[in-house]
């Protein structure tokens, strides 16, 4: 079923790349600073032309997932992404999760070494859509030294637009049941917040295997409780095991998202 989904949205894409630079916009390498820790506060910069739009981390069955490429670096013990709070999309009825216009996503880079140099040799591959959809890429080399700090305001205001934490958001309680179907499980999250609920909701459910799927959850609510169920299809060999702290669940409403790591039964 992934590789229909797949298949679907490959056929939509323009041949090359190289075009779609040249009318969706421009993505830059942004140096950041560095934290007093040793590591490296930087940022990948979107600035995407008007109409279109780039996608999140888990993009939903219309979206592109991006994939970076961190292989060529050299004195790098860890690379995380702050994803900021993504819009939801509804082209011909399938949702996509991503962002428009303008989109700054803070990476945060630790060295092995933090006397040494650091060197960033990056290749992303992204999807971009606004009629159409176009397979992008971008590469960078950086060696951070002691150039000035760089794109400080928009990093600062991306982490300040990250999702809210469990308890920030108002989450008294999740559980989730799991049910065997088969090629995975059926998974049943149940989310209790602390006020009603008013107004539609978009549910993400993530597991940290990538041999596993999960499409967008159908959400429910009934005053303060909201209830998501999706399924996760298994495409890897041997016996699936879930660990329950390894689920992340995203809500996502108007101008807010709250992410809930780990999810014990129910």
């Amino acid at each position: 079923m992934q590789m229909i989904k797949t298949l679907i949205i490959a056929a939509m894409f323009l041949p090359t790349a190289t075009r779609a630079a040249e009318i969706y916009g421009n993505v830059e390498f942004l140096n950041g600073w560095r934290l007093s820790d040793g590591s490296y506060q930087t940022a990948i910069d979107f600035d995407l032309n008007e109409g279109w739009k780039t996608y999140w981390r888990t993009p939903g069955p219309a979206g592109i997932p991006p994939f970076f490429d961190w292989g060529g670096s050299t004195n790098i013990a860890n690379v995380e992404i702050e994803w900021p709070t993504p819009d939801v999309f509804e082209t011909y009825g399938l949702i996509s999760i991503g962002y428009k216009d303008h989109i700054t996503l803070p990476v945060r880079i630790t060295p092995r070494d933090p006397s040494a140099p650091v060197n960033v040799e990056l290749k992303m591959e992204f999807g971009v859509c606004s009629d159409i959809c176009i397979p992008a890429d971008a590469r960078f080399n950086v060696q951070f030294g002691d150039q000035p700090n760089q794109g400080v305001p928009a990093i600062k205001a991306a982490l300040k637009d990250a999702p809210l934490n469990a308890a920030s958001g108002g989450i008294q309680s999740a559980t989730c049941s799991l049910a065997p179907n088969g090629s995975g499980f059926d998974i049943t999250a149940d989310l209790a917040f602390s006020t009603t609920l008013n107004g539609p909701r978009t549910t993400v459910i993530e597991y940290s295997s990538p041999d596993i799927w999960i499409d967008i959850a159908k959400t429910s609510i009934a005053g303060k409780n909201l209830t998501a169920e999706a399924t996760m299809e298994f495409y890897g060999d041997g016996m699936l095991t879930i660990d329950r702290s390894a689920i992340r669940i995203t809500v996502l409403e108007e101008n807010r998202a709250v992410e809930i790591q780990g999810c014990p039964a129910s």
